[in-house]
């Protein structure tokens, strides 16, 4: 394809896009408003030198797409998978913390089912998996022990919505991936998702000569014979030919203040991450590495050598909450699952809450799935809010890749 194309927004689509239109063999050029690249998979470094990720990301082996762009640029080795013998879970109600199998299919085996699962509950667990209407999640398992034992923190894991209106059609499509061989797998970053994910993206592309400009915002779309005639930069226009084309990897809210006629998502849920200093660091031997957390706040820890980083998904109750109480309760809910798990770490002085109001749009039962029609011709639109899988890193890079398809095939 001749021409240049010109990528907006430099997250998870973007970089996914930028990295399929490389590879196709096509001119790229990259532009980005923050003063870095990543969107949310950013790792943060603050002024006292505590650095963390932004939140507590992570992928399973599911996620093919996302797998093969982290393959693309020779960043797989920095992927690891914490907790090969079943995920830890601590039930504070309880006091107890037990293995759980990820995989269905690994619960054949007694010792890593869900807590006081029946058999009762298999009917219901197949309604998720097989493409039924939508409706909400929470009605679909009242009454059984799984609603809060695995339903509902893994609802609000992956659809950062509360269990009570969450789409049943959207856990579905991951949960049909999941259940594949081998899709099961947790992985994360070892270093983090700057140095393991972003990184290695910018560094390949800038190998292939793509260049990315940061502090780029883009204020308008001009257009002329119905195709892009410009993209109107703070400070900067960029002219197009007619050979170019453009793919717009923005937050929803970006799109519709470009494009108004446009539908995007209006109803977002927010995402509070804490994050806590160990003092002294962990030896690299320690285990576990990844503990989920049932009647708590927060809803799993990811541990590092030198932090913790909690999650607090679904978070429209807690968004506003005072941050130093906030951080002391999550502490004081987070210290005896790392000591039921085995793990002596001591919290240190330097923590972080990161509050983001708009962390994913809500995802809810019988709501849309947006697959934005472009108003021009040679653009498309890439994000984790299109499409109907659930807005997370793989919606994001499958969404970018896609995106070059369709101005291929426009082309065509």
């Amino acid at each position: 394809m001749s021409g240049i194309v010109h990528i907006v927004g430099a997250g998870i689509a973007g970089l996914s896009a930028a990295i399929a239109a490389t590879e196709a063999g096509c001119g790229v050029h990259l532009y980005e408003a923050a003063p870095q690249a990543g969107g949310r998979c950013r790792t943060v470094t603050g002024a006292d030198g505590f650095s963390h990720d932004n939140g507590a990301h992570v992928l399973l082996s599911a996620n093919r797409t996302a797998l093969d762009l982290i393959e693309r640029v020779n960043a797989r080795d920095g992927w690891v998978e914490p907790e090969p013998e079943g995920l830890p879970v601590y039930d504070a109600r309880a006091g107890r913390l037990a293995r759980i199998g990820l995989s269905p299919w690994s619960w054949i085996a007694r010792s890593k089912r869900p807590p006081r699962m029946s058999l009762a509950d298999l009917p219901r667990l197949a309604r998720l998996a097989v493409p039924f209407a939508d409706r909400p999640i929470g009605p679909l398992f009242a009454g059984s022990a799984l609603h809060d034992h695995l339903i509902e923190p893994l609802t609000v894991a992956v659809l950062n919505t509360p269990v009570s209106r969450a789409s049943s059609a959207r856990l579905g499509q991951a949960l049909r991936r999941v259940m594949r061989p081998g899709g099961a797998r947790l992985l994360v970053a070892r270093s983090g998702l700057g140095p393991d994910l972003i990184d290695p993206a910018i560094t390949w592309l800038a190998r292939q000569g793509v260049e990315l400009r940061t502090g780029m915002r883009l204020r308008a779309v001009e257009a002329q014979d119905d195709r892009v005639a410009a993209l109107v930069f703070a400070g900067e226009t960029i002219r197009l030919s007619a050979e170019d084309r453009v793919i717009l990897a923005l937050p929803p809210t970006e799109i519709a203040r470009l494009f108004p006629q446009i539908a995007v998502p209006q109803s977002f849920e927010p995402i509070v991450n804490a994050h806590f200093a160990l003092d002294p660091p962990l030896p690299a031997t320690a285990t576990p590495r990844f503990i989920g957390l049932v009647g708590t706040v927060s809803q799993w820890v990811l541990v590092r050598d030198d932090h913790l980083s909690v999650t607090v998904s679904a978070a429209e109750d807690r968004v506003s909450d005072n941050p130093e109480s906030l951080l002391a309760r999550i502490e004081a809910e987070i210290t005896p699952a790392l000591a039921a798990a085995g793990l002596a770490c001591r919290i240190g002085e330097r923590r972080r809450l990161v509050k983001e109001k708009r962390a994913t749009m809500t995802q809810n039962a019988g709501g849309p799935v947006y697959r934005p029609a472009s108003p021009l011709r040679g653009l498309a639109f890439a994000g984790d809010w299109i499409g109907p899988l659930p807005a997370t890193i793989e919606a994001a890079a499958l969404s970018g890749r896609d995106a070059f398809s369709q101005i291929t095939e426009a082309r065509r």
